[in-house]
C-alpha cells in the first residue's frame, strides 16, 4: 500500500512513527495533494532546508491552514532577513542565557507550587494538573500577567491550537480565542508603556536597534503584541508537551530514568533526549522562493513545503537506534528547536523548566507509573503532546 500522510490525520496523529519511517524510506520528498504542500522528512534534508532562508521563504508563516505575511500575525517566525534580523535582535535581548538561568530561583518555586500537594501513592492527570500550568505561570511570569489571569489564558491558548481532524481551515473557535488573547495582550502592552515594570513587555517595549543605515528602529504596538502572543501561545503550549512527553518516554523506559534519577547530572541531556524522542513540535512550513530539486523530485517555485521535525529526530541516518530512549545521547546535530536563522528563542527556558520539573520528581516521586489507557492526545496545530496523562505517583 502506498504511503499517506495528512497532517491533520488523528490515526497519525496519535501514533506518527512508523508512517514517519515509510516516508523517510519510500518517499522523502512527499506530495500531500489534499493539502496542496511537499512534506520533508528526512534529517539531513531538513537540516539543509532549514537553514536555506534564500530557498525557503517564511514570510507566509508557520502552517498554511493560517498563512502569514511577513509577522502580522506570527511575529519573527515569519520574517525573512533583514527585518527578521532587526526585530530578532530586540527581542532575543530578553532571552539571553544568562537572563534565563537567573530564572531558576523562581521556576523551581512554581514547579514546588504545582508538586506540594500531590502525594505519593496517588493519581494525577499529570498533562493538566502539572505539565499545562508549570509553563503557563513561567510565561505569566515573564509577561507580568496576574496569577488570577493565567488559567483562563491558558484556555484560550489551547483552544487557539486546536484542529478539527481532517480540516485544513483554522477552526471558528481558535479565531475567537486568538481575538481574546491578543485585546488581552493588547491591555498589558499599553499598562507598561504608561508604567514600565521588570517584566518582558516592559524591556521589549524600552529596546531599540541600531539598522544598518544607522536609523533606530524601535517596535511599534503590533509588533510587540504579536511576539507577546507568539511567546504565550508557543511557550506554554510546547513546553507543555515537552514536559508531559518527558514524563511518558521516562516512564516507557523505566532503567533510564532510574539513571537519570540516580545522577541527576544526566537529567539536561535527558531532556534533549525526551525532545529528539517525541518532539513537541512536530513540523514547521516554508514556501519555496525558487525551483528546488530533492532526490529528482521538483519542487516548484510558490510551493508550500512542510519539514517535519519529529520524523526529521528519529532518522536512522543521523541517530543510531533512533526509537531508543538514551538519556545521554548527546546527538552532534539536533532539530528539537528548528535550526538556522529561525531556531526557538525560547529553547533555553523551555530546558531550564523540564529539567527542574524533573528534578523535583527524582526527588518526591522517582518511582512514578503510567495509568494503563489514560494517554490521550490532544490534535493541535503543529504541536503534539497529552490532553491526559494519568500517572500513580
Amino acid at each position: 500500500m502506498k504511503v499517506y500522510y495528512h497532517p491533520f490525520s488523528r490515526e497519525i496523529f496519535d501514533d506518527p512513527y512508523p508512517v514517519y519511517r515509510r516516508l523517510r524510506d519510500e518517499a522523502p520528498v512527499y506530495r500531500c495533494e489534499e493539502v496542496g504542500m511537499w512534506v520533508l522528512s528526512r534529517f539531513e534534508d531538513v537540516w539543509s532546508a532549514l537553514r536555506d532562508h534564500d530557498g525557503f521563504s517564511s514570510r507566509h508563516g508557520p502552517a498554511i491552514e493560517n498563512p502569514d505575511e511577513d509577522g502580522r500575525k506570527y511575529s519573527i517566525i515569519s520574517m525573512d532577513p533583514p527585518r527578521h534580523d532587526h526585530v530578532r535582535g530586540i527581542l532575543s535581548r530578553a532571552f539571553t542565557p544568562n537572563r534565563i538561568a537567573a530564572l531558576e530561583p523562581q521556576v523551581r518555586e512554581i514547579v514546588r507550587e504545582v508538586l506540594d500537594p500531590l502525594r505519593p501513592g496517588t493519581v494525577v492527570d499529570a498533562a493538566v494538573e502539572i505539565a499545562s500550568p508549570i509553563p503557563s505561570d513561567v510565561i505569566g511570569l515573564l509577561l507580568g500577567v496576574p496569577r488570577e489571569d493565567r488559567p483562563v489564558l491558558r484556555e484560550w491558548w489551547d483552544t487557539f491550537l486546536a484542529r478539527e481532524e481532517g480540516q485544513v481551515a483554522v477552526p471558528r473557535a481558535a479565531v475567537e480565542a486568538s481575538r481574546k488573547i491578543s485585546d488581552y495582550i493588547r491591555g498589558l502592552i499599553e499598562e507598561r508603556r504608561r508604567a514600565p515594570g521588570d517584566d518582558m513587555i516592559s524591556l521589549i517595549c524600552q529596546s531599540d536597534h541600531l539598522t544598518r543605515d544607522g536609523d533606530d528602529l524601535d517596535l511599534s504596538d503590533h509588533d510587540v503584541l504579536m511576539f507577546c502572543n507568539l511567546m504565550a501561545a508557543a511557550g506554554s503550549e510546547t513546553t507543555a508537551k515537552l514536559i508531559g512527553n518527558a514524563l511518558a518516554a521516562l516512564a516507557e523506559h523505566p532503567s533510564e530514568r532510574e539513571r537519570i534519577f540516580s545522577d541527576r547530572s544526566l537529567i539536561a541531556p535527558a531532556v534533549d533526549e525526551a525532545l529528539r524522542y517525541d518532539t513537541p513540535s512536530h513540523y514547521v512550513a516554508r514556501v519555496a522562493t525558487r525551483d528546488v530539486e530533492i532526490h529528482g523530485v521538483t519542487i516548484a517555485k510558490g510551493s508550500w513545503v512542510y519539514f517535519l521535525l519529529g520524523a526529521a529526530n528519529r532518522d536512522e541516518r543521523e541517530f543510531p537506534e533512533p526509537d531508543r530512549f538514551i538519556a545521554d545521547r548527546r546527538p552532534p546535530r539536533n532539530l528539537f528547536f528548528g535550526s538556522g536563522l529561525h531556531i526557538c528563542l525560547g529553547q533555553f527556558l523551555a530546558r531550564l523548566e523540564a529539567r527542574v520539573l524533573l528534578e523535583e520528581f527524582a526527588e518526591r516521586f522517582p518511582r512514578y507509573r503510567v495509568v494503563e489507557g489514560s494517554q490521550k492526545r490532544v490534535l493541535t496545530a503543529t504541536v503534539r503532546g497529552h490532553a491526559h496523562l494519568e500517572l500513580e505517583l
